[in-house]
């Protein structure tokens, strides 16, 4: 739309300029040949002109449009969450109505020329049913068609009409005289080119006074060449004024009219313009380059000011990704003031690494109270500079989304005003989305507990880490690890047998030399579920261990490993920890199924991560009867992605109620075709599982658990 609207402006500018340059300069002339090629090219020239770019002028001028920053930083758990928030506490349900506008211009717009393109179409079958009731006739070699009504003569291309009863003999030779000049010089061309424009930008005066000048310079072409026939002038125009009441045919052919009659009749007794007065024309030539270099200024300002969501070289932090991370969580900091309040909730923000790297257009694009928002913002204003994008070979723009998702532990949340919430589709489309950071507070009743933003271990005086700037790492990285665990690990018959399943939240200490200790699960789902993960990572081989400041170190690493059940054969998942955020490869174990559950190339939703948050937020819908019961929970699902792309047996993995489930596997098969993974540059079929979260505000929860009571 933008891009519409700065063409629109574009060609409204040019039309202006010539228009007023022709009133002043030319419309007063004789050089009515001139005039019309002058009018023809001003408005094929203006439409044309705000597509071409001039590259030598580019650098002349550089107009700078103003930066804007805008920065998001969210903190949760990977999950897509749909959640319900009551804004309003009222008795009965408000209606907010949204109106866009640019839709509802958009529909005006449309209806006018729905309109016009009717009246315009009328108007051409009006011509040819006139044709069809006339009587073709030729008189002295000329084809015309006689009118069966005393309607003013015409001409529509070749085709000469006249009502031959109504005029003398010598007035038909003064009319074939001019309407022939009509049709030897195509003038029918200009009517209606002129009316196309009409038609398609009617909202546009210009176009309308170009089209009203188009018409009157004709009929002076013609009338001209009435004259140089040897026509007497004076009998002429004693003729036009007698024609004064007859009535028009339509409004797009050339009419013998008499509009604008004094016009006509006093160009007629003018004086021939000498013709020095052509070099007035030569104004035209400067105009059109002066358009031309400032549509190529504000291209080439357009292209350096752009800022790009997409690029081939992302902006990087000093450091990487990890250096990233290890900024954010020794920065941050939760408001003593917003914990002691039970303020929590997902401030997004935005931000765009300029062309050098520095951090411009910081801004909230969602909040949640005055302090947790001022706090997020102050993170991004105290970041250092990043290494710039690039796209296209040349320093690029990049607008990034942080989501930071504040949350306490233990509190409640009486004074949250944005519970965590999805990052919606408006969201995605202002920046790359980049990992959440969760900032974890404590409420007054439970400040004894809180935490150091870094864990010390006293065995040996060793400093323990959790963000390092190089993460330990697998022998063989990360395919390798999947490969391991789904050599070794084994699905406890127990487990099987009960229909146990579920994620296994396991942590253990690289150390400095590789080797594993401190092995325990933080979080467990059975027993023997519990043991087999800890009996797994016991069988691992030394790790490459980790390095701060070019010394290794020690590093407690977070592994989930989940076991889940399925109708064709038990299937075990596992996924690597990075700074607290878990991705969710599968290894899937003992089927014969020609599924790969780890690939070289994972297959993925077309656009992206982002795209598919976006497509996730834009088509779920919260079950009405499960908003009433207050029923929501995390559903797991998993679906195979076809060799094609296209998503089948869709099913839950592990399910929250069958209300919830159900809509989750709608969305899912509602998904377009993926892009496929791949293995050794194959495309196979992938099982992939998805985690989607259906969650109640509190006030929501509240008002529930107070009707049931």
């Amino acid at each position: 739309m933008e891009a519409l609207s700065a063409y629109i402006i574009k060609v409204n500018i040019a039309l202006i300029f010539f228009y007023l340059l022709y009133v002043i300069f030319l419309k007063k002339d004789t050089f009515f040949a001139f005039r019309r090629y002058f009018i023809l090219a001003a408005t094929v020239f203006s439409f044309v002109y705000p597509f071409i770019t001039v590259s030598a002028w580019e650098n002349i001028i550089s107009f700078e449009k103003p930066q804007k920053y805008t920065t998001q930083v969210t903190v949760e758990d990977p999950a897509f969450a749909v959640v319900l928030a009551d804004e309003v506490q009222t008795a009965e349900p408000v209606n907010t109505i949204n109106i866009n506008w640019w839709q509802v211009l958009l529909l005006l717009l449309s209806a006018g020329v729905v309109f016009f393109l009717a009246r315009f179409t009328w108007q051409l079958v009006s011509i040819l049913q006139i044709k069809h009731k006339s009587i073709r006739k030729n008189i002295d070699g000329m084809e015309v068609f006689d009118l069966y009504d005393e309607i003013t003569p015409f001409s529509f291309f070749r085709w000469i009409f006249i009502h031959l009863d109504s005029h003398s003999d010598t007035e038909i030779k003064q009319i074939l005289l001019h309407e022939q000049t009509h049709a030897r010089q195509w003038h029918s061309v200009d009517i209606i080119l002129m009316e196309l424009l009409c038609v398609f930008l009617w909202w546009n005066p210009i176009i309308w006074l170009m089209k009203r000048e188009t018409a009157i310079n004709l009929e002076h072409l013609a009338d001209n060449g009435v004259l140089r026939k040897g026509v007497n002038s004076r009998d002429y125009q004693y003729y036009l004024l007698r024609l004064t009441y007859h009535q028009n045919a339509t409004r797009i052919v050339n009419n013998f009219n008499v509009s604008l009659l004094k016009q006509r009749i006093t160009m007629m007794n003018k004086t021939k313009s000498p013709a020095r007065k052509l070099v007035k024309y030569l104004i035209a030539l400067p105009l059109a380059l002066l358009l031309m270099a400032g549509n190529s200024v504000y291209a080439q300002n357009q292209r350096e000011s752009e800022i790009f969501t997409e690029v081939e070289k992302y902006p990087e932090f000093p450091g990487g990704n990890q250096a990233f991370m290890k900024y954010l969580v020794e920065s941050i900091k939760y408001p003593v003031k917003a914990q002691e309040n039970n303020e929590q909730g997902r401030v997004i923000t935005n931000f765009v690494v300029e062309k050098d790297g520095s951090i411009s257009n910081i801004k909230v694009i969602r909040g949640v109270t005055a302090a947790l928002d001022a706090e997020a913002v102050r993170l991004l204003n105290s970041m250092p500079n990043w290494q710039s994008g690039e796209h296209q070979g040349k320093p690029a723009r990049v607008r990034f989304t942080l989501p930071i998702v504040f949350r306490l532990q233990g509190g409640s949340a009486g004074k949250s005003q944005s519970p965590v919430t999805p990052v919606s589709a408006d969201v995605n489309e202002k920046g790359k989305i980049l990992d959440e950071v969760v900032v974890v507070g404590y409420g007054p009743t439970h400040r004894e507990s809180i935490p150091s933003p870094q864990e010390y271990a006293e065995s040996n005086g060793n400093e323990l880490f959790i963000v390092v700037e190089v993460q330990p790492q697998y022998p063989g990285g990360d395919i390798t690890m999947n490969k391991f665990i789904s050599d070794n690990l084994q699905y406890p018959k127990i487990a099987q047998e009960n229909g146990i399943q579920g994620r296994v939240i396991t942590q253990f200490i690289v150390e400095k030399d590789g080797s594993l200790s401190d092995i325990q699960v933080v979080r467990g789902v059975d027993p023997s579920l519990d043991k087999e993960a800890i009996r797994l990572i016991r069988l691992m081989p030394e790790w490459i261990p980790g390095t701060q400041r070019g010394n290794k170190v020690r590093v407690r690493y977070t592994l989930p490993v989940t076991f889940r059940l399925s109708d064709e054969a038990p299937t075990v998942e596992a996924a690597k920890g990075v700074q607290g955020k878990l991705n969710d490869p599968v290894i899937k174990i003992g089927s014969s199924d020609a599924t790969f559950v780890v690939v070289e190339e994972q297959p993925e939703f077309p656009g992206g991560n982002a795209a598919m948050m976006n497509f996730i937020t834009e088509n779920i819908r919260y079950p009405k009867e499960a908003h009433e019961k207050g029923i929501q929970g995390r559903v797991i699902t998993k679906f195979i992605v076809r060799k094609d792309g296209s998503i089948d047996s869709v099913q839950i993995a592990r399910g929250v109620d069958p209300l919830l489930d159900a809509e989750a596997i709608r969305v899912v098969e509602s998904m377009p075709t993926w892009k496929p993974g791949k293995q050794r540059g194959q495309p196979v079929n992938v099982m992939f599982t998805l985690p989607v979260v259906f969650r109640l505000d509190k006030k929501t929860e509240d008002g529930i658990q107070k009707s049931q009571t």
